[in-house]
């Protein structure tokens, strides 16, 4: 089958389109009341016909940026509904290729392989950049950190229930195929590969939550240590200056018969005495490396 001929089988339209499509197409509003817009990634499976909604997190990657599009599969027809350029920009990278006599099912499974076609490489960014906050903590604790923390967290949340969901996608498209068992859907590549690639991925951020955790103990651990070196200073000025405290008590006592405010150079003494107490102090602190 010639390439033109897959794609006299798969119409792109927007969310208009769809609404005002003419024709016998079961469930149809049901689809398009799902996508506005789509919660989630999903499928819905019936005797005649699979629809199902996207919803593409966004992020750094070009091609997806928080999109929610929709498919309808039926028979060796499939329309791709969306507002935006997503399902555009993938359709011409599959027709880079020579996908000989691919039908609809395929095409649509070509899609989804297509759609999570960088994210290993997406993924393996945020490592490289959790890699590197990781390295600035060592060399200085930063401001604002627990935002940081917050908004990576968020992120990989989010992935984490895309990935999921694609994962559940996946193996209700994989039952159907082999109950209606579909044998251009079954030849070349197949929906358990996509799954098993998904479930690389949903790993990968996984690891990187984990990742993530162990940053956050990082820096909660490189705060008790400057607290620490804090209260360890705090408790050595306090160590030093507790002995004069006692000699400023004790010469603050209201005795009258003192001998040591009636000798003359007694000032000079106590001060002598005060310096060398300090001086003591400073080099026991300094040989034990606590100064």
């Amino acid at each position: 089958m010639p390439q033109e001929d897959w794609r006299e089988q798969v119409r792109l339209l927007t969310m208009e389109e769809f609404k005002n499509l003419q024709g016998d197409y079961p469930y149809r509003r049901r689809l398009y009341r799902s996508m506005c817009p789509a919660g989630q990634c999903m499928v819905e499976t019936y005797a005649d016909c699979v629809l199902g909604t996207l919803k593409i997190p966004g992020g750094s990657r070009t091609e997806k940026t928080g999109q929610f599009c929709g498919f309808y599969l039926r028979d060796n027809e499939l329309l791709l509904i969306e507002d935006g350029q997503l399902f555009g920009a993938l359709l011409r990278k599959i027709e880079q290729n020579d996908c000989g006599a691919a039908g609809a099912g395929q095409i649509l499974l070509l899609l989804f392989e297509r759609l999570i076609a960088n994210d290993m490489l997406y993924l393996g960014q945020q490592e490289e950049l959790l890699s590197e906050m990781e390295e600035g903590l060592l060399k200085k604790i930063p401001e604002r950190f627990h935002e940081t923390i917050i908004g990576y967290r968020r992120r990989f949340l989010t992935y984490h229930m895309y990935y999921e969901q694609l994962l559940a996608l996946g193996e209700k498209m994989q039952l159907r195929t082999r109950q209606t068992q579909d044998a251009e859907e079954l030849e070349g590549v197949s929906w358990q590969l996509y799954i098993d690639q998904v479930g690389r991925l949903h790993g990968y951020v996984e690891f990187l939550r984990d990742y993530l955790v162990q940053i956050r103990d990082l820096y909660q651990s490189l705060i008790d240590v400057e607290q620490n070196k804090v209260m360890r200073m705090l408790t050595v000025v306090t160590t030093i200056f507790l002995p004069l405290s006692l000699i400023a008590g004790w010469y603050g006592m209201n005795f009258p018969y003192m001998p040591e405010f009636t000798y003359r150079k007694a000032y000079y003494v106590v001060l002598a005495v005060s310096v060398g107490i300090v001086a003591v102090e400073f080099v026991f602190f300094h040989k034990k490396k606590i100064l």
